[in-house]
Formats: C-alpha cells, sequence, structure tokens
C-alpha cells in the first residue's frame, strides 16, 4: 500500500499556543475524515495528566500540547471535536474519549474505532482486542516502535515533550487512515456498516458509563464476606471431620487442636480420598460429577465450594478497586467481549455479581448517591422472545402474544397436562423441565447436557426433546436451518446483520463431526443471543440520547446482558423510569414484531430485580 506520509519522518506540527492552535484549526475545519489520539501519564483518566491531543489528516498531524494551552479555553477546538459532520477515527476510542471529556469537559463525536471494526470483521475467529501495532503491520506493513509509549508514564508539568515522542504521536494519527481505508471496504464488502456505526454509537455511551462507575457500600460489603466466610469455615469444619475416620493418625497442633486430614481445595488429596479411601469411584471433583453423587461428604465440599467461591471472587479484592477520588468503583465494559456481540466487563467484573439472595445480597451493597435512586430495567424472557420471532413458531407466538407462562405452557404441551394459571404450583418439575429446554436450545444443547440438568438418563432427555419439537415444530425447523446454513457458508448473522464466523475443519480430521457439531451448536445460539446484544447497545443509545434531549438528571452505570441500570435524581425517578422502560422496549421492538416486548421498572436505593 501506497502511504501519504512517512512512518520514520513523519511531518508535524507541535501547537504550544493559541496562534498556532487557531492555525491548526483552520487546516482541519476543512477535513471530513481526521485521526485523533491522545497521550496521558495514566490508564485511569481520573488519575491522568494529559499531555497531548494529536489530530492527523492523511498527510500530517497536529500535536497539540495540553500542558501548555488551556484547551478547555478554546471553544473553537471543543466544537470541532464535537462536530458531528467530521469523521473521527480512533484506535480504542473509549480510552481517548474518556480522557478528552474527563480532563477537557469535551465529548467527541461520530467516532469511527479501528479496534472495534477489527473485532467486528473477526468475530468467531479472531480477537475482542486488537492493538494498533497489529493493525498497522496487516494494513500497512508497518511495525510501529511502541516502547516510547512507556516514556510518557514518567512525565511531569514541567518535563517538554522531546523529538521522539511527538514523532511518535504523529504516526498514532496519521497510520489511522491506511487501517481505516481498507477496514471499511470490508465492512462494506460483509455488509456491516450499520453493525460498525451502532458499535461506534454505543461507544460514547460505555465511555460515559464508565467514568460515571457505580457506588459500593463498603461497611455493608464487608459485613456480607464476613459472614460467608463464617459460613465457608462451617462447611470446611464439618468436612474435615466427616472424613476423619478415614484416616488412621491425625495431626495436632501446640494447643492440643486437631488438624485437618487434607486440604479442601487440593485435588490431588481429594482424588486420594474419593477414590482410594471411599472407593467413590469418581473421574474428578469437578461440581459436575460431584453433582450427580450422593455422598454426605461430597455434599458437605460442595456446599463449602459454593462460599468459598462467592468469598474468593467478591472478596476484599473487589473492594480495592473503589477510585480514591470518586469513591466509586469503574468497571471495563468490553463492548465485543464475546463472539455474539454481547459485553463483557472486568476490573472488576460486575457480571458475576449474582442475583439478590439470602445467602449473597450483594446487589443490596449497591447504592446511588443521596438524593438519587436505582432504575433497574430488563427484558422479560426476551432471548425466548427472539426465538419465537426468528423460529416463527405459531404456537410459541401465541403463548406470548396471550401473555401467558410460556414454561408452564411448553410443559403442558410437552407432558399432556391441563393448563391452568397455577400451573407452576401444580407441575413444579414439569415446568423445570420445559424451561430448562426452553433455554437451553438457545445455547445448542442436546440430550445428554439436559439429562445432566434434570438427573434424568440421556434416553429420557432425548425423550424430552423430541416432545418438545413436536409441540414447537417451527423451532425445529429454525434451528436445524440456521446450524447446516453456518455449516455451508460458514458464518451466521442476527436480522441486523452482525456476523459470526466459523473455521470450517477439513474432512480428513479425526474430530471432524465433532467440530461440525460446534459450530451447529454456536450457530444456533448466535442469531438470538446476538440479537439480544443488538437491542441492548440500541437502548444504550435510546436512553443516553434521552437524558440529553429532555435534560433529566441520570446517568447510566450497569449494563449485565438484557439489563440496564440507572441513578437518577429522586424528584425524577418515576419519570425516568417510565423512559427507561418505554427506551428498551423501542429497541427490542426494532427486531420483535409478532410477539410482545417488555421490560418493567424498578425503582430503589438498592440494585435489585
Amino acid at each position: 500500500m501506497e502511504l501519504k506520509f512517512d512512518p520514520e519522518n513523519p511531518v508535524f506540527f507541535h501547537i504550544i499556543n493559541q496562534d498556532q492552535a487557531n492555525k491548526a484549526l483552520d487546516d482541519l475545519e476543512k477535513e471530513k475524515v481526521i485521526g485523533l489520539d491522545v497521550e496521558g501519564t495514566s490508564l485511569d483518566p481520573y488519575d491522568s495528566t494529559l499531555l497531548t491531543v494529536q489530530i492527523g489528516t492523511p498527510e500530517k498531524s497536529y500535536i497539540f500540547d495540553a500542558r501548555q494551552l488551556n484547551l478547555r479555553e478554546i471553544p473553537r477546538f471543543k466544537e470541532f471535536l464535537e462536530n458531528n459532520k467530521i469523521i473521527k477515527i480512533l484506535h480504542n476510542g473509549k480510552f481517548d474519549y474518556k480522557h478528552i471529556k474527563q480532563c477537557l469537559g469535551i465529548s467527541i463525536s461520530n467516532i469511527y474505532d479501528t479496534m472495534l471494526t477489527e473485532a467486528i470483521l473477526n468475530a468467531g475467529v479472531g480477537r475482542s482486542f486488537y492493538s494498533l501495532k497489529d493493525l498497522a503491520l496487516k494494513y500497512a506493513g508497518i511495525e510501529l516502535k511502541k516502547s516510547v509509549r512507556e516514556s510518557f508514564e514518567h512525565m511531569t508539568a514541567s518535563t517538554r515533550l522531546n523529538e521522539s515522542q511527538l514523532r511518535y504521536s504523529a504516526v498514532d494519527t496519521l497510520i489511522l487512515f491506511p487501517i481505516f481505508k481498507e477496514q471499511l471496504k470490508k465492512l462494506d464488502k460483509e455488509g456491516l456498516v450499520d453493525i460498525a456505526k451502532l458499535e461506534f454509537a454505543t461507544t460514547r455511551v460505555v465511555g460515559d458509563m464508565e467514568l460515571k462507575g457505580v457506588y459500593i457500600n463498603v461497611k455493608k460489603w464487608k459485613q456480607i464476606i464476613n459472614d460467608l466466610s463464617i459460613r465457608r469455615d462451617e462447611f470446611a469444619k464439618k468436612f474435615q471431620q466427616e472424613i476423619r475416620p478415614f484416616f488412621k493418625s491425625n495431626t495436632i497442633d501446640l494447643f492440643g487442636n486437631i488438624g485437618d486430614s487434607i486440604n479442601i481445595n487440593s485435588q490431588v488429596q481429594l482424588m486420594d480420598l474419593f477414590n482410594n479411601k471411599m472407593n467413590l469411584n469418581l473421574p474428578s471433583t469437578s461440581d459436575r460429577v460431584l453433582e450427580s453423587c450422593d455422598n454426605s461428604v461430597v455434599k458437605l465440599l460442595r456446599e463449602y465450594r459454593v462460599y468459598e467461591k462467592l468469598f474468593s471472587a467478591f472478596g476484599e479484592n473487589l473492594l480495592s478497586k473503589i477510585n480514591k477520588k470518586t469513591n466509586r468503583i469503574h468497571p471495563e465494559f468490553n463492548q465485543l467481549g464475546t463472539a455474539t456481540g454481547r459485553f463483557s466487563c472486568n476490573n472488576p467484573n460486575f457480571q458475576q455479581i449474582p442475583k439478590q439472595s439470602e445467602v449473597a445480597p450483594f446487589r443490596s451493597c449497591f447504592n446511588p448517591e443521596p438524593g438519587y435512586k436505582l432504575v433497574t430495567t430488563d427484558y422479560s424472557t426476551f432471548e425466548m422472545r427472539i426465538m419465537a420471532e426468528l423460529s416463527g413458531d405459531n404456537g410459541l407466538i401465541s403463548a406470548f402474544q396471550k401473555g401467558i407462562d410460556v414454561h408452564s405452557h411448553t410443559a403442558a404441551l410437552m407432558f399432556g397436562l391441563e393448563f391452568t394459571d397455577d400451573f407452576a404450583e401444580k407441575y413444579p418439575k414439569e415446568r423445570f423441565a420445559a424451561k430448562s429446554i426452553n433455554f437451553g436450545l438457545m445455547y445448542g444443547r442436546g440430550p445428554i447436557s439436559l439429562a445432566r440438568q434434570l438427573g434424568i438418563s440421556p434416553e429420557k432427555g432425548k425423550e424430552y426433546l423430541e416432545k418438545y419439537f413436536k409441540s414447537y415444530p417451527g423451532v425445529r425447523d429454525y434451528l436445524d436451518r440456521v446450524a447446516k446454513e453456518a455449516v455451508k457458508r460458514g458464518w451466521s448473522t442476527t436480522p441486523a446483520g452482525r456476523k459470526r464466523w466459523y473455521v470450517k475443519p477439513d474432512k480428513t480430521d479425526p474430530e471432524y463431526s465433532k467440530k461440525i457439531g460446534e459450530i451447529e451448536r454456536q450457530a444456533k445460539n448466535h442469531p438470538i443471543q446476538g440479537t439480544n446484544a443488538d437491542a441492548i447497545k440500541y437502548a444504550l443509545v435510546f436512553l443516553s440520547e434521552k437524558i440529553k434531549e429532555k435534560n433529566f438528571d441520570a446517568s447510566i452505570i450497569l449494563t449485565v446482558h438484557d439489563e440496564v441500570v440507572c441513578e437518577v435524581r429522586e424528584d425524577q425517578a418515576e419519570e425516568w423510569a417510565k423512559v427507561q422502560s418505554e427506551e428498551l422496549q423501542r429497541a427490542g421492538r426494532l427486531f420483535i414484531k409478532k410477539v410482545p416486548v417488555e421490560s418493567k421498572p424498578f425503582i430503589g436505593d438498592v440494585w435489585e430485580h
């Protein structure tokens, strides 16, 4: 590819005063597309000193020195970056968006993100994160030298930028143009332009969401993990007491207490206990294996692990993530964390926070600021409704149109039972079986997996699936069709056009059938889960627009799967709750036409649903 700049000797201008800034903006305001990047001293926008904002054209880069210029006081600079008619190419744009908003009070508009684009173009066969170095090599054949990046972290208010730092900053904007040009061709070819636009619009919302963060009641959180540790230790003690007879001698500590017979967390020692001493003949100590073993020692181990897992996942480590300046936790949301397009979350992972329960009431620690409320909404049985829509199955569609409990309706059809309003109380086992199939099919589950969950034989699991498909023949036809199409084409798609690719095995591969089965399983799930992802992202964008349009004192603070949590001023909570519910339904109706979309709001002082 022929480049319009010299990577070794790029053309750049170091902007350090108002006159230079005005001249630079005179040139830049003529451009329809610009490259944008920032350099700061920290990854955390609340702890970072913004050093530079570099803005490039295909031939040259303007490096605005954020310490020598008060960019907040240059209205043209803000107007330029917020001009919706100019495309801003960024790499990992959420990072730059957050730094510029926090440090300069500017909300970048009309973002094109090269990192997100690459993930969109490689969903299923690539990664969710690509470095600029990766893309520079792939699209322009340039090996970027990223070692200079570390030098920015040690800069102070008085440290001057050197020539190598300026060159580095310039190239980071110039290299965006050849990447943009080639990616755009691919997006157009694959029909992914609209999906890319959705992701770019969502980037701004996610940036704002991460900047806002979430308040955690530390005192209450510590009390919960203390209670968990007590319960965990109780089960560990009972476990040691139960296994003591299997050991000829036991250790005694300095105070005369009997020590543990084995390390309860040691896979090797547990396998020795279960198989050599207790003769249980277990292939592993995984919970999938242990749940089918009716033994008091095994049950104690499983109880212990419940509390140990909760304690390990949600202990003091999560509290260490609280930002000292904001007193809130600012998790990182990865827009394309899965191949289906769903979010993932880390540092910490709030998607792991369990539903509110007596054992682990962690959600009660998520509170609003004084004078505010939390408004929580999610979609009711959304993926089931998506499956009804995509499959066109008349029975499933009819159940949703009537507004009845779809799992009870399914169980009544499967087992030849009379459907009544109190069906769930009369036939809980049958309803649970139907519910397991309803949700399991969306993840491509087969009879063996179903049988394991329900505690029945694989033959019985197969029988249940056959009964299900007789009740909803359209679902079987749809799932079979999308599975076969994915194998044939090498990709699957959502109605919005989000694609997922598959690596087709060679027919000589000894695991050919297994790998084809895996493709079919993923292809059944992708259109459903991917549509869920598409809808929730549209909802986030709609909600963000409503906040600005109606001037609500509200912030989106969390999204988990098909759930959205906002923090809103108390006197606006009732009005906002209606808006939040309506906008989720509006987003859902972009894809679901044959059945109603439901989303009820909950207003409170804790995160609950």
